[in-house]
């Protein structure tokens, strides 16, 4: 794979173009584009994640590093940041179409599953209204880190942080990462869609009941009839 044909790389030659000018940029993609082959030759059988991610955020970042020391993981993870903020941007118009966070959250528990595929998890807690799990154990972190480029995988996580961000309906969190020295990823998503007509009928049924209770009766019971329908059983005593 070359750089200039990464979706998600190709754009990092303008960012090295805005930050060193054209000739140190042109220098870095070549030296990049050498370390990615070199990668991508030692592991021909390397899974895709290491190829579309890992292998091209490593090159990268040696690359940077090579001409310009100690800047390496700054300039990366604002890339990181940046191609974030363009993905959350789209993710959010996928979801705006009508029915996708229902369909969304209807499904979190294969979503979850597919999240958590080949990564080291705990505390995985999937329900009607929230997906929360803790990554201990990351395959990007780990193949970066025997390549001897760990920080690499900073810019990936930042692009994580921002464009989870993006999907409507669900209200995301992540306070850790194990790519920068914590235990693990705090993956938290919430239910964040706009309360329908069942929830309005169920606060308003709840209240009249309130005002009967008031009036000296006592609620005995809550019968669940069906989805949109509740019904308060008061006796007197």
């Amino acid at each position: 794979m070359k750089l200039d044909n990464s979706f998600v790389f190709k754009r990092f030659k303008k960012e090295l173009e805005a930050e060193y000018g054209p000739k140190k940029a042109a220098a870095i993609w070549r030296y990049a584009e050498c370390e990615l082959q070199k990668l991508e030759s030692a592991e021909p059988n390397a899974d895709k994640n290491s190829r579309t991610f890992v292998f091209p955020a490593a090159a990268l970042y040696r690359a940077v590093e090579y001409y310009a020391p100690g800047e390496a993981l700054e300039v990366t993870r604002a890339y990181g940041t940046k191609t974030g903020i363009r993905l959350r941007n789209i993710f959010r118009k996928v979801t705006s179409l009508p029915g996708i966070p229902t369909l969304m959250w209807n499904n979190m528990d294969k979503i979850a599953a597919k999240m958590s595929s080949g990564y080291e998890c705990r505390d995985v807690v999937v329900t009607e209204h929230l997906c929360s799990l803790d990554v201990t154990g990351c395959p990007l972190y780990d193949k970066a880190k025997a390549l001897g480029t760990p920080e690499a995988v900073q810019m990936i996580c930042c692009m994580d942080k921002e464009y989870m961000i993006g999907f409507r309906g669900v209200k995301y969190t992540r306070t850790k990462s194990v790519a920068e020295g914590d235990e693990c990823c705090d993956y938290r998503l919430r239910d964040a869609r706009k309360k329908g007509i069942s929830d309005f009928v169920k606060r308003y049924d709840r209240d009249k009941a309130s005002r009967y209770e008031h009036l000296g009766m006592k609620l005995d019971r809550v019968r669940i009839c069906g989805e949109r329908f509740h019904m308060y059983d008061l006796i007197r005593e």
